[in-house]
C-alpha cells in the first residue's frame, strides 16, 4: 500500500500586518554605527492567532501522515505586495520574500516533506508575474538544496495515478450564502468537459485560491459507461482582513482560516481532511 498526504494551503500575505508571520523571522538591518544588525518583527495580535493555528496545523498534518510522505502545495500569494501599500510590517520589499520563505520553513523542516510546489499568485500581491514566488523559491534553494521545490503557474501533478489540477486563480466562492459552491460546481462541470472534449481524463482534484473562503464541490459525468467523480476545493487563506478587504467584500464578517489534506492511497484520494476555523471578527459590546 502506498499513502501519501497532500498538504494544500493559500494566501498567507506575508509582510502584511494581518498576513502569516513566523514569529523566528530574521530581517536585517544597520544601526547608528553602520553595523549590520539583525532584528525580529514582533508580531500582532492577529499574527499571534494567526500563527498558533498555523502551527496547529502542521501538527494535525504530521499525526496524519505518521511516517507517510508529505506533497506540500502552497496555492499563491505568499506576500502581501505593493500595489495597496498600506499596514505592512516593513517598507522594505525584499523583507516580504525573507517572510514568506520563513513561513515555509516549518513544513520543509519536515523530514517527511521532500517536494514542495508554489503556485504563482495574483500580480497586486506578488509584484507581477510570480517574482514573490519565484524569489521566495531561490531563498528556500539555498536553505534546502536537497529538496524539490518548484514555482509554476497552473499545475498538473500525478500523485501515484492520482491527477491534481491547481492554480491560484479560480471561481468565486459566492455571493449569497445560499449560493455557495453553485459557481464553484458550473466552473468544474465546464473544466471536466474541456478535458473530455480534448481527448483527456478529467483531473481527480481541482484545487484553487484567492477568494480566502473555503468550498468544497463534487461533480460526477458518466461518459460511455465510464464514470468520473471530480473534486474541487477553494482554499481558504491565512491572513486577516483589512480595511481595502472590507470595503471589497462589503464588510464581510465570517472568516475561515486554515488549510486542507488529502490523504491518497494507491491513486485514490481516500478522504479530505479540512483544517481551519471559522471565527467572527465584529467588535461585541453593549451599549446600555
Amino acid at each position: 500500500m502506498k499513502r501519501i498526504i497532500l498538504a494544500v494551503a493559500s494566501d498567507k500575505h506575508g509582510g502584511h500586518k494581518l498576513g502569516l508571520l513566523n514569529p523566528e523571522t530574521t530581517l536585517e538591518d544597520e544601526d547608528r554605527k553602520g553595523n549590520l544588525v539583525e532584528w525580529h518583527p514582533e508580531l500582532e495580535p492577529f499574527q499571534q492567532y494567526l500563527w498558533k493555528l498555523h502551527q496547529k496545523h502542521i501538527d494535525d498534518t504530521k499525526h496524519l501522515a505518521g511516517k507517510d510522505p508529505i506533497i506540500v502545495i502552497d496555492n499563491g500569494d505568499l506576500t502581501a505586495g505593493n500595489k495597496y501599500p498600506h499596514e505592512q510590517v516593513s517598507t522594505r520589499i525584499s523583507d516580504q520574500f525573507d517572510i514568506a520563505a520563513w513561513n515555509l520553513r516549518p513544513w520543509l523542516d519536515l523530514k517527511n516533506v521532500k517536494t514542495v510546489r508554489i503556485t504563482k499568485g495574483t500580480g497586486a500581491h506578488n509584484f507581477g508575474e510570480g517574482s514573490s514566488e519565484v524569489i521566495t523559491q531561490r531563498i528556500l534553494k539555498g536553505w534546502y538544496s536537497k529538496k524539490d521545490i518548484r514555482t509554476i503557474f497552473h499545475g498538473l501533478a500525478d500523485i501515484s495515478g492520482t491527477l491534481i489540477d491547481y492554480s491560484h486563480h479560480g471561481p468565486f466562492t459566492g455571493s449569497r450564502n445560499w449560493l455557495r459552491g453553485n459557481e464553484a460546481r458550473y466552473y468544474l462541470k465546464s473544466l471536466i468537459q474541456d478535458e473530455l472534449d480534448l481527448g483527456n481524463r478529467p483531473p481527480n482534484l481541482v484545487l484553487r485560491g484567492h477568494y480566502h473562503s473555503y468550498v468544497e464541490e463534487y461533480v460526477i459525468k458518466v461518459v460511455n459507461g465510464k464514470r468520473y467523480k471530480v473534486q474541487l476545493n477553494v482554499i481558504p487563506s491565512y491572513c486577516g482582513i483589512d480595511s481595502y478587504a472590507r470595503q471589497a467584500t462589503r464588510s464581510s464578517y465570517i472568516l475561515t482560516h486554515g488549510m486542507v489534506c488529502y490523504e491518497i492511497i494507491d491513486g485514490k484520494i481516500l478522504d479530505t481532511y479540512p483544517f481551519m476555523e471559522t471565527i467572527d471578527i465584529r467588535t461585541k459590546e453593549k451599549l446600555a
